[in-house]
């Protein structure tokens, strides 16, 4: 389910940066599979964001608060390194 966000309702939120997360130990990147957002959706505390892949494991990272997607900093199998935002 996507909801619309007006710039209005945008210029009032905080700007979060989520970094790809430590997905273990020898693991130092992972490829982006699933994009289940878009720039104007509203996304809540908790929902998928992004879903990353790696030889040995799949990741979905998901947001640490509500608010509205302003801007995607990878596309489809863009390959990220851990730390990275």
């Amino acid at each position: 389910k996507r909801t619309f966000v007006t710039s209005s309702q945008i210029l009032f939120m905080p700007v979060e940066t989520i970094d790809v997360p430590t997905m273990g130990d020898s693991i130092s990147e992972g490829t982006i599979v699933d994009l289940p957002v878009a720039v104007g959706d509203y996304v809540g505390p908790d929902d998928v964001v992004v879903v990353l892949e790696t030889d040995k494991v799949s990741v979905d990272v998901r947001a640490n608060i509500g608010g509205a997607v302003t801007e995607l900093l990878g596309e489809m199998d863009d390959v990220v390194e851990v730390g990275s935002p």
